[in-house]
């Protein structure tokens, strides 16, 4: 299995520019197609539950809508139940002779007249008392005996006064159809039992019977409602009969399971489209359903277009793409060809050669660099035999010259016996400290220390100074207990140190100088601070230093850029360093160094120069250089 993977790596990188490019054509188009495709069916099914949820949602609105209809209704019932006027002459209606039945039948007829036209959608409103007799009054026909009720001579014998007989609360009836004179009307009912509240013993004085309009129901779920829609709402009862549908006929009809909805609709005919699909809502305080159907196909049919849109234009960019990699295909490797050739030329010792740039695109840059490179080979040929020799001679100067250290160290120390023996203790002090300022300086600069050994050296380091510039500063170094014994690299904290002194509080009244060593805060890292309360620096020049980005120059790689470029070049991202500053108040230097047990190996390894570079630098030119 692994050599068959090791294969099929092989063949890759052997792959023909031709080839990859048309590889590269395929592995583009295929998942963009993928891709599309799953779009285009996860958008339609994502739209249809939009869809579906925003009918859902309307269907809860029209629910609500006919609950707050239906309370209007309720209020009239209950003003009609609370009319004193209404039940006292309903009571005298029941017992009393024709001249006055007559009085008190027109009294009814016209109080009743003022709440069918008091409410939009009331047909009737009927007034059955316990023997059978009633009073209604018809909307539509304005009268109290030519009513919906005309083909019924006892009205206890109607559904509305049978469903509402025996119940104490508003009763409301669904749809039904009523036959008068050979025409059909459909109506829905509300029911109530009416009482005398100031004599309930006397049990129930009557039954109010309200009839209202289907097309309330209808006004309320389909509004203004036309056919080309394709959407159409209607209403059944839990039972599955129809309620209210804007093809009166359909009314009545009954459903057996909610399956049945699709067929129902087809069979009604109102759509040409057989793709339907159905939503309902159940209304819990009435038990009514409420249903919506609609015509998918006309729905989505501005998406169904705009797909077949964005598939021609999807098959026209395809064919544009591939004539286009085809056509860049030949352009790119009748050029390489030429390269290669030119390569094969100088790889066979022909520096002659050059290649006819003809474009300003990456191609010609190539070329450009091509030709560049020849004769820059050309040229580092000759550089190299004549530095060659120069290096050997220097090489050669340079040995001549060297100065043996140990004799340097044995001078000092003569020097140091003789300033003891004229009891120059001071001067002798300074000398043996400078002795091993050279020996800790001069030892390979590179190399990592413990910070116990920093924390000697800066001590005897800073106390030359102390002598030099006669204790004008005091100098406090605190190591904390966990890091002394912890490595990092030599000559990090001294030009800090070195600068805070030349720079900052030498001429500084109660010169303060303060090094900081301990933990960071980060795990892994110890935080160094170089504090003092001298002359401070502006914000330009702490700005400059501040940023990790700039390039030092040769004329700054002593002071505060050579700690901060060695910082880089040792530790890489995990070091860092930020200054703080403010001019007559003093400056704050805070280094961050990883000390990680992989880092004693880091950068120098890579670049055995390093080392080189920094020991050119000798004590002396440390000490007199300007590091801002």
């Amino acid at each position: 299995m692994k050599k068959d993977r090791k294969g099929i790596r092989q063949r890759y990188r052997d792959l023909s520019v031709k080839k990859f490019f048309g590889i590269s054509l395929c592995l583009f188009l295929f998942p963009v197609l993928l891709l599309q495709l799953v779009y285009i069916r996860a958008s339609i099914s994502n739209m249809n539950g939009q869809i579906n949820t925003q009918i859902y949602n309307n269907l809860w609105q029209v629910s609500e809508k006919f609950m707050i209809k239906l309370e209007s209704y309720k209020d009239t019932v209950y003003q009609i139940y609370s009319d004193k006027d209404i039940i006292r002459n309903l009571e005298k209606y029941h017992n009393a002779d024709d001249a006055e039945q007559a009085y008190r039948f027109f009294l009814l007829n016209e109080r009743l007249k003022q709440f069918v036209e008091s409410k939009k959608g009331i047909r009737c409103i009927s007034l059955i008392c316990t023997n059978g007799e009633s009073v209604t009054y018809d909307a539509q026909s304005g009268s109290a005996l030519d009513n919906i009720w005309r083909d019924y001579e006892d009205l206890r014998l109607t559904v509305p006064y049978q469903q509402t007989s025996g119940k104490s609360e508003v009763v409301l009836i669904p749809t039904q159809k009523i036959s008068t004179e050979g025409k059909t009307e459909s109506l829905f009912f509300l029911g109530k039992e009416l009482y005398n509240t100031e004599n309930l013993e006397q049990g129930v004085v009557g039954t109010l019977i309200i009839g209202i309009e289907e097309k309330e129901l209808d006004q309320i779920c389909n509004g203004t409602f036309q056919p080309d829609s394709r959407s159409v709402n209607f209403i059944t009862d839990a039972e599955g009969f129809v309620l209210s549908f804007p093809d009166v006929e359909q009314i009545g009809k009954k459903m057996t399971v909610q399956e049945d909805v699709l067929a129902f609709i087809e069979s009604a005919d109102m759509f040409e489209c057989k793709k339907l699909y159905s939503n309902w809502y159940q209304n819990d305080e009435t038990g009514w359903i409420f249903h919506n159907v609609y015509d998918q196909d006309y729905v989505m049919r501005d998406i169904n277009v705009l797909q077949i849109i964005y598939w021609v234009l999807l098959a026209v960019d395809v064919l544009a793409i591939a004539l286009f990699i085809n056509s860049t295909n030949r352009y790119y490797v009748e050029y390489l060809k030429k390269i290669i050739e030119g390569i094969r030329q100088i790889n066979e010792g022909n520096l002659d050669v050059r290649l006819v740039v003809d474009r300003q695109n990456e191609l010609g840059q190539i070329g450009d660099n091509f030709n560049h490179m020849v004769d820059r080979v050309r040229s580092l040929i000759k550089e190299v035999e004549m530095m060659s020799e120069k290096k050997n001679q220097a090489e050669i100067k340079a040995l001549e010259a060297q100065i043996n250290p140990h004799f340097l160290y044995n001078t000092l120390d003569a020097i140091n016996w003789m300033a003891v023996r004229n009891n120059e203790f001071e001067i002798s002090k300074m000398i043996s400290n400078l002795g091993s300022i050279l020996r800790y300086s001069t030892n390979q600069s590179n190399e990592q220390v413990e910070i116990v050994e920093t924390e000697e050296w800066l001590k005897a380091y800073v106390s030359l100074y102390q002598l030099r510039y006669g204790h004008s500063f005091e100098f406090k170094i605190c190591v904390e207990h966990e890091v002394r014994h912890i490595k990092i690299y030599k000559l990090l904290i001294q030009p800090i140190v070195e600068n805070a002194i030349i720079h900052g509080i030498k001429d500084t009244e109660g010169g303060m100088l303060r090094v900081d060593i301990g933990l960071s805060q980060q795990p892994g890292r110890i935080h160094v601070i170089v504090e003092d309360n001298g002359a401070g620096m502006d914000k330009e020049k702490v700005d400059f230093y501040n940023r990790k980005d700039r390039e030092w120059n040769r004329s700054e790689r002593i002071g505060l850029a050579n700690v901060f470029e060695r910082i880089q070049l040792y530790y890489g991202e995990a070091g860092g360093w930020h200054i703080s500053s403010m001019e007559g108040l003093g400056t704050i230097i805070e280094l961050i160094l990883p000390f990680y047990e992989n880092l004693q190996n880091h950068s120098v390894e890579k670049d055995g120069n390093i080392q080189d570079e920094f020991l050119e630098e000798d004590i002396e030119e440390q000490m007199n250089n300007n590091f801002y």
